[in-house]
């Protein structure tokens, strides 16, 4: 039973934290830390949706204590927005207060509906999750944090959101050969995107491609085998 209010808190937190916040809560929060209203709204959405997907009226104080310490921690964050790594950081904290609070909450009785999906179903649907839009805010903050950019010379000729969507579609067929089992098809999948090629004088972009390409697989390979290896053991 734990292992499955786990999981569901999992996909709480990438629900509330990544596909129910704006960019303009984010810019809020960054800006403004705890005198930005949005931090506080944001606090409030993470205590609906860890204690509606805890499944159980008693996970309320559970919830209420993910909630505060979230708000702590991205009040923090914003703080120390200038500290290098702070995204990832703020990640991993909210990713232990969550298995801590889930730990503490699992020594009383737990309760879980009958009709919930087995174990296998729930760590799919938490890999599919962190594939689109939390896995685009991962690749982003690892361009920011290394720096890596393409020099603005006015002649954008890319389609706005284009590479985002590629990467989306791309990772979601990664994780479904991996479900399958189909690693050589993941290979087709990469040397047909191989076949997208630059200009000799565009190398800048080439190379910016290539590392946001290998960051896309990557993440939703790595994603794949864990749930793989997690279901093996």
């Amino acid at each position: 039973m734990m292992c499955k209010l786990l999981i569901l808190q999992l996909l709480a937190h990438l629900v509330s934290d990544f596909y129910l916040q704006t960019e303009k809560s984010c810019k809020s929060k960054a800006d403004n830390a705890f005198k930005s209203r949005h931090l506080y709204i944001h606090a409030l959405i993470t205590f609906g949706c860890t204690w509606l997907f805890s499944l159980s009226v008693g996970f309320w104080w559970a919830a209420l204590l993910i909630a505060v310490l979230h708000l702590v921690i991205d009040g923090l964050k914003s703080v120390c927005k200038n500290l290098k790594g702070a995204f990832f950081i703020d990640q991993l904290l909210h990713l232990v207060v969550i298995v801590a609070v889930v730990a503490l909450f699992n020594k009383g009785v737990i309760s879980l509906p009958i009709w919930l999906p087995e174990t296998k179903v729930l760590l799919w649907i938490v890999a599919f999750a962190f594939c689109l839009r939390p896995a685009n805010f991962i690749i982003q903050n690892i361009f920011k944090e290394s720096k890596i950019s393409i020099p603005d010379n006015g002649k954008e000729q890319s389609l706005p959101n284009a590479g985002r969507v590629i990467g989306n579609v791309e990772r979601m067929l990664t994780l479904v050969f991996v479900m399958l089992g189909q690693y050589e098809a993941i290979g087709f999948l990469l040397a047909a995107k191989s076949l997208l090629r630059f200009r000799e004088t565009d190398t800048v972009k080439s190379e910016y491609v290539l590392v946001g390409t290998l960051l896309s697989f990557g993440i939703a390979i790595l994603s794949g085998v864990a749930v793989v290896l997690i279901l093996k053991s």
